[in-house]
């Protein structure tokens, strides 16, 4: 079967917008209310335990990734049976992943008290806290969470992304009537297992609905299931170092500085990491159909679309990253007040940080998209080490710049890495014009991103005032001067076809049938 990659992909950013708009905008107000109700203690308690259990999801070591791409080329020859083997697979592996996280999580209990460097909120029994977020993080493994693989292997995010914005909605109205009525913070919390119940078996009546034909049954070849075993054996390293770099920083910040610093370092990271969910829409949206382009098209325009792709990424991540430089300090001023804000040299880091951690996006896409986990199975290791290592050292002597400096150099080992597997392994061409497109685009984004800084300098005011006026520049300057630096560049042109081609099959789809 080929998928409609375009429409398909339209619709997973159109509804992957709502749902980030909402995942995005609701715990932004609940942070604020769990601030101002029950203090700076507990959103740093909040923070730690959502970062603690991120880690114990380490042990999903990235089945579902290999088992969505495993789907590709069954889907793209509509062999139905295939199918159904390997979603009898996939919930085996699921089960078998709940018991292990669960195992380990019980194992861990003891230690939890540790955690924090100074005392828990009065009131707080981190032992009962710690359960209730293990129980959120398991029930997934037990409750249909492995029918998602078949959505996503059919470039179906959007109908994900539809139940998910509804019930999230739900969950945070939910939350906030709690905190106003009760100031409870295990009512609060107890809220997040039944959004998953409710989200897992939401997922399985429409796979049920729309696609009866798969049923677990059947049996998965041995050179098939041998081929999965060494993807996820290879998306293992993959799964250690995006928990690692993720999840690290909230838990070193705890142990060897205290809750109040994780409250702050994170709510500089909610935003920065609030960008980053409205740019993984589109990775998300491109995966399922990029791995059939993969195996349906050929190589050459595989990697015309690669050039084009990164052209929008990075004119798309040079924008953020001014947005971020210039618009965060105001921001945080209304938001959390001075009290709780770092110096702008944190937020110079943060903006290096998301444009360098977004620049491999593009590529990873492709790898994933591709299969190519096996022949970069060194590199998230080197990557993880480094971060974890240099953390540990330079928290303790600069603090939270340590921890966002080791991000950054871990990142500056791992872009070239997974750029040169890209090219040598799926595109055969030589590696050296990539590098030379990045620095090109690297420069530009720097010239950007000072100009923007600079031309918001300018403006001082009132803080809404200011956030305001920076705003509307960051809106049009840092899009102009990109335009204007790339003005003879190939890519600018089959972009823009690209972008207006979309967005025609956009206009007409919500013209005729509706998203």
């Amino acid at each position: 079967m080929k998928i409609q990659r375009t429409k398909n992909a339209i619709r997973n950013v159109f509804w992957g917008i709502l749902f980030r708009i909402v995942a995005t905008l609701c715990p932004f107000a609940m942070r604020t209310v769990l601030l101002y109700i029950l203090g700076v203690e507990y959103l740093g308690l909040n923070s730690l335990f959502t970062s603690l259990l991120s880690f114990l999801s380490l042990a999903e070591l990235g089945i579902g990734n290999a088992m969505v791409y495993a789907m590709y080329k069954p889907v793209a020859q509509d062999d139905d049976e295939a199918i159904c083997a390997l979603l009898k697979l996939y919930k085996k592996l699921y089960q078998i992943i709940g018991l292990i996280i669960l195992t380990i999580g019980l194992i861990l209990l003891p230690f939890v008290e540790y955690l924090v460097n100074g005392s828990y909120p009065p009131g707080i029994n981190p032992y009962l806290l710690y359960l209730i977020y293990l129980f959120h993080t398991v029930i997934s493994y037990f409750m249909f969470g492995y029918k998602q693989s078949i959505l996503m292997a059919f470039h179906r995010n959007d109908l994900i992304n539809k139940r998910a914005t509804i019930l999230r909605l739900l969950m945070y109205g939910a939350q906030a009537l709690i905190l106003f009525l009760f100031k409870n913070y295990y009512l609060y919390i107890i809220i997040l297992p039944m959004y998953t119940i409710a989200t897992n078996i939401a997922n399985s009546i429409i796979v049920d609905k729309l696609y009866p034909q798969y049923k677990c049954r059947g049996s998965v070849p041995k050179e098939i299931s041998a081929k999965i075993k060494r993807n996820v054996l290879s998306l293992v390293g993959n799964k250690l170092s995006d928990i690692v770099l993720n999840s690290s920083d909230n838990l070193i910040l705890s142990i060897f500085i205290g809750l109040s610093m994780v409250a702050m370092y994170d709510n500089y990271y909610y935003v920065f990491n609030a960008v980053v969910g409205f740019a993984l829409i589109m990775y998300n949206s491109l995966t399922a159909g990029l791995g059939n382009s993969i195996e349906l098209e050929t190589m050459e325009k595989n990697y015309h679309d690669f050039k084009v792709l990164t052209f929008l990424n990075s004119w798309f991540i040079t924008w953020c990253s001014a947005c971020l430089i210039c618009l965060m300090q105001p921001f945080m001023r209304i938001w959390v007040g001075k009290e709780l804000m770092f110096s702008n040299s944190v937020v110079i880091l943060f903006g290096i940080y998301f444009y360098i951690f977004q620049s491999e996006k593009i590529v990873l896409t492709y790898k994933d998209a591709a299969g190519l986990w096996w022949q970069d199975r060194f590199r998230p290791y080197v990557v993880m080490g480094t971060n974890l290592l240099l953390n540990i050292i330079t928290v303790q002597i600069i603090g939270v710049y340590g921890v966002i400096l080791s991000t950054i150099v871990s990142l500056l080992i791992s872009l070239p890495w997974s750029g040169y597997i890209l090219h040598k392994h799926l595109f055969c061409v030589p590696f050296g014009k990539y590098v030379v497109s990045y620095f090109r685009y690297l420069v530009i984004a720097i010239i950007t991103c000072v100009i923007t800084y600079m031309g918001c300098s300018l403006f001082g005011g009132g803080k809404y005032m200011q956030l305001i006026l920076r705003f509307v520049i960051c809106c049009i300057l840092p899009n102009i001067i990109f335009l204007l630096l790339n003005i003879k560049n190939p890519e600018l042109k089959d972009s823009i076809s690209k972008v207006k081609g979309i967005a025609g099959k956009f206009i007409k789809k919500r013209g005729g049938e509706g998203i």
